[in-house]
């Protein structure tokens, strides 16, 4: 067996046992903490408006999301086919297809990021990060405003702290690996609130057992892989002599 089999082999085992731990919780931890746990910024539905204002800003937040679940699947196909197709020769093409190989296969991170323009560089982080900030303030429904900053300034605090422990090496695949990642989180959040909006979010995907248990799997396993291929990225990175690594 190569050592590629190998390792894909230990990202397919990890990632279906972080699966198995989300579905897991959804299933053990009582519904209250549950709740609480699956959306910091579920208050948000619940802010003092009237039901007719309510059910007007989850409709509007649901057409949002689903524009923004349009962008984030076109950026996904995009990065699956641009190695195979020409694609890869369009701008922000290359910066697709290495936030997908980053995420799926993150000892190919440094790989991935090889020979590209400045410009997709700075978009493995930008879109992802445009993303994050697009899911937020729909699942805030542009309310409970404390809330949105506190989960973005943590994310940026990741950001900083990654690049900090890259250190000498080229952040670039760390940036890849987390982004890619990210996109497939936020994607499995915006599916969810497209259906009915945030507010209307809890009375359909998550008063179903089924796909509740299924969300929060998802969104679980997601978020913790997050950290597990950007960590596998900066290990393969710091692995390589510092002046190979800065290079690339």
């Amino acid at each position: 067996m190569t050592t590629a089999a190998r390792r894909g082999i230990l990202a397919i085992a990890t990632f279906v046992i972080l699966l198995a731990v989300g579905a897991t919780f959804a299933l053990v931890l009582p519904e209250e903490e549950l709740r609480r746990w699956a959306g910091a910024l579920e208050q948000a539905s619940f802010a003092p408006v009237t039901d007719a204002e309510r059910a007007e800003r989850d409709t509007a937040m649901a057409w949002v999301a689903r524009v923004l679940l349009v962008l984030a699947a076109l950026w996904l196909v995009i990065g699956m086919l641009a190695a195979r197709t020409r694609l890869v020769r369009r701008p922000g093409a290359a910066a697709a297809r290495s936030t997908w190989l980053s995420s799926t296969r993150p000892w190919r991170a440094r790989e991935s990021t090889l020979g590209m323009l400045p410009l997709d560089r700075r978009l493995t982080f930008g879109v992802p990060a445009a993303l994050l900030v697009g899911t937020s303030v729909v699942q805030a429904s542009f309310l409970a405003l404390t809330e949105l900053v506190i989960t973005l300034l943590g994310w940026g605090v990741v950001a900083i702290v990654l690049r900090l422990l890259a250190g000498r090496r080229s952040p670039w695949p760390v940036f890849a690996a987390a982004g890619g990642a990210l996109v497939g989180r936020c994607t499995i959040m915006l599916g969810a609130m497209s259906v009915a909006g945030p507010g209307g979010f809890w009375d359909t995907v998550w008063a179903n057992a089924v796909t509740r248990t299924a969300y929060v799997a998802l969104v679980f396993a997601l978020f913790v892989w997050v950290f597990v291929a950007a960590g596998w990225a900066l290990v393969t990175q710091l692995q390589r002599p510092a002046r190979a690594a800065a290079v690339g």
